[in-house]
């Protein structure tokens, strides 16, 4: 999957709502390995909220959430400094 350090991408989690889709941020860099990408979550609503609620209840062991992922969008050309 190629991706922008800069671009976003849409999560939907089954486990809180079947039809929504919420934008994130893409924290992690294309350069650290092609087989993970990390994303900024802030909680500012009833989703955000719900989803921090399953992540912190949730043990190592049985701790499991499915998530579909669109994207990435963003930005093609490279980030130059």
């Amino acid at each position: 999957m190629r991706y922008s350090a800069l671009g976003f991408v849409f999560l939907q989690v089954r486990e809180l709502s079947w039809l929504q889709w919420h934008p994130f941020s893409v924290s992690s860099s294309p350069l650290d390995g092609g087989f993970h990408m990390s994303v900024l979550i802030k909680v500012l609503g009833h989703w955000t909220e719900k989803l921090r609620d399953s992540i912190l209840s949730g043990t190592n062991r049985d701790f499991n959430i499915s998530a579909s992922v669109e994207g990435p969008y963003g930005h093609e050309s490279p980030y130059y400094l």
